[in-house]
C-alpha cells in the first residue's frame, strides 16, 4: 500500500482543504483554525486531530511531520471589496501570510498550497505579491499560481480564486498547474457540470437537490451585478457572501421571484453563512491533490 501524503491545514475554516485532499487521497494530521464555530465543525469531521487555535502561538516544531503545508490565509486585506481600503500584506489579517512563511523556513515541507482572492495579484499594484513570490522563492520553492473558477469543478457558482503551488527545490509545481489533464472547461458562461441535471429538474422537479443562499433584496435578476445572490438565469450562482448577511435558502431551479422551502430550519445562523462563504472549494482542491500526489512521485521518489 502507497503511503499517503500528509497535510498540515492552516487557517482550516471548516475544512475545505482538508476534505478535499483526503478525497484526493492524503491524510490530515494537522490543523489551526481560530473561529469557535468553524473549530466546532473540524471537532466533529475530524475528531482525532488536535486543533491549534491561534497561528501566532505556533512554532516550527509545533507542527508534525507532513508532506504538505496549506491555508487560504485572510483576504480581507487584499479583496477588491474593500478597494480604496486594502491594506495589502500590510494588514493585520492578510498580514498573516508571514507567518505561515516563518513556519515554513523551519520545516521545509515538499509541497506548499495558498489560496486567496485574485485581488492578491494587483494589491499595491502587485507588489504584495512580489514580496509573497520572493520570500517562497528565498525559502527554495518553485512557485506557480493560477485563478481557478469553482463552476467550472461540478459546482453551479461562479466562485474565482488564485491557487499558489510551491514545490521544494523542482518545478514539479509548474506540472501540477499546467501539466497533464486539465480542468473540464465549460463550453460558455454559466454551462459547467450544471448541465448535467436534467431539463426537467431545472423547469421545477422537486428531485433538485442542489441549493443556493439569496439575499431578501437583491439577486432576483441575472442583472443585479457581482453582489447578487442565488441562481442566475443562465444557471450560475454568485459566490455566497462571507458577511453572514445572506437570508434565504433556495432551491437551484426555483425562479428567483418564488423561493421554496427547503428543509432548512429559518434559524440557520450567520455563523453557518460566514463560514460557508469563506470556505475553500472542495472540488477544486481534490483536483489539486490528484495531481499533487502524482507529480510527487515523479519528483519525490
Amino acid at each position: 500500500m502507497a503511503v499517503k501524503l500528509k497535510v498540515a491545514s492552516f487557517f482550516s475554516g471548516i475544512g475545505g482543504f482538508d476534505l478535499g485532499f483526503e478525497n484526493a487521497g492524503m491524510k490530515v494530521v494537522f490543523q489551526c483554525e481560530i473561529n469557535s464555530f468553524c473549530q466546532t465543525v473540524l471537532k466533529k469531521h475530524w475528531p482525532k486531530i488536535k486543533i491549534a487555535k491561534d497561528i501566532n502561538s505556533l512554532q516550527s516544531c509545533d507542527i508534525p511531520p507532513a508532506e504538505v503545508w496549506c491555508g487560504g490565509f485572510p483576504c480581507q486585506d487584499l479583496s477588491l471589496a474593500n478597494q480604496g481600503k486594502r491594506k495589502g500584506l500590510e494588514g493585520e489579517r492578510s498580514g498573516l501570510f508571514y507567518k505561515i512563511a516563518e513556519m515554513l523556513e523551519g520545516k521545509l515541507p515538499r509541497w506548499v498550497v495558498l489560496e486567496n482572492v485574485p485581488g492578491l495579484l494587483n494589491s499595491h499594484e502587485g507588489k504584495d505579491f512580489q514580496i509573497l513570490l520572493q520570500r517562497l522563492d528565498e525559502l527554495g520553492y518553485c512557485i506557480s499560481w493560477r485563478v481557478l473558477d469553482a463552476k467550472y469543478f461540478g459546482t453551479p457558482q461562479r466562485r474565482r480564486r488564485v491557487f499558489i503551488v510551491g514545490s521544494l527545490g523542482t518545478v514539479g509545481s509548474a506540472e501540477v498547474l499546467f501539466g497533464g489533464e486539465a480542468p473540464e472547461i465549460a463550453s460558455r458562461q454559466g454551462c459547467g457540470k450544471r448541465d448535467e441535471i436534467s431539463a426537467s429538474t431545472r423547469k421545477g422537479s422537486e428531485a433538485a437537490n442542489t441549493f443556493a443562499i439569496q439575499h431578501a433584496t437583491i439577486g432576483r435578476k441575472h442583472t443585479a451585478g457581482p453582489q447578487a445572490k442565488g441562481y442566475r438565469n443562465d444557471g450560475e450562482a454568485y459566490t455566497l457572501d462571507s458577511r453572514g448577511s445572506g437570508d434565504a435558502v433556495c432551491k437551484a431551479n426555483g425562479s428567483f421571484g418564488i423561493r421554496e422551502t427547503t428543509g432548512v430550519p429559518q434559524e440557520l445562523d450567520s455563523c453557518r453563512y460566514r463560514a460557508v462563504g469563506n470556505a475553500v472549494n472542495v472540488n477544486v482542491i481534490e483536483w489539486l491533490g490528484r495531481k499533487i500526489i502524482k507529480v510527487d512521485k515523479i519528483f519525490y521518489p
